[in-house]
């Protein structure tokens, strides 16, 4: 019994020395991928009429995060994700699907007048690990936290409302060896990010369907 809980201690720490290797020193990065975007799957009777404008500022659109995981694996790398890009076209996605015309995206607010809402998402804090504690070194689960802001503007681009919805700790399924680590961090951002604008996107429209709702309904 001895012999067999050596080995698997060796075992564990070799598998965690490997797996600790495949990030050292190694930049990652991780894209938009509608793929990884969970659908909204309004019934019709929750669609509403009109359509949505979706209004992201031209630095968030291109300035990607760069930055370091809270975890010990992987600290000395350092991830490149477009969360403004990514929150832009989930936002485009989750909110087409609310508004029976649809939603179009722009980095302005010209002719937002003509739209029944403007909305805008903006990710204000975020952070990522690889979680390799949690599975006694033989795996990694990818881990993310953010908080989602999303702000509800009338013609003129003066502000309604905003809300902020938190995320909590979001994990994907552990993985053993994986040839893009940052990609993985991508799945668990596009999974925090899709539920997040559900919420807004339920909210906006329990807001709409009230009467009398300044500068929102009808």
């Amino acid at each position: 019994m001895a012999t067999f809980q050596t080995n698997l201690s060796r075992l564990g720490a070799l598998a965690a020395l490997a797996l600790a290797a495949l990030l050292a020193g190694c930049a990652q990065t991780a894209t938009y991928n509608a793929a990884y975007v969970n659908k909204p799957g309004f019934q019709e009777t929750e669609r509403l009429a009109g359509r949505v404008l979706v209004y992201t500022e031209k630095a968030d659109d291109e300035t990607p995060y760069v930055g370091a995981p809270t975890s010990f694996t992987g600290s000395a790398t350092k991830l490149t994700i477009p969360l403004g890009l990514i929150a832009r076209e989930i936002a485009a996605t989750v909110f087409g699907e609310l508004f029976r015309d649809g939603a179009v995206k722009s980095a302005s607010l010209d002719g937002a007048a003509q739209y029944r809402v403007v909305v805008q998402p903006k990710v204000r804090q975020f952070s990522y690990e690889y979680n390799q504690a949690k599975n006694l070194g033989f795996a990694i689960t990818p881990t993310v936290i953010l908080t989602l802001d999303v702000s509800v503007l009338d013609g003129a681009g003066k502000p309604l409302r905003r809300r902020s919805y938190e995320s909590g700790t979001v994990e994907m399924p552990a993985y053993m060896i994986s040839g893009s680590p940052g990609e993985e961090i991508g799945k668990a951002t596009h999974k925090a990010l899709s539920d997040l604008m559900l919420r807004a996107a339920q909210d906006l429209r329990e807001t709409l369907r009230q009467p009398g709702a300044p500068g929102l309904a009808l």
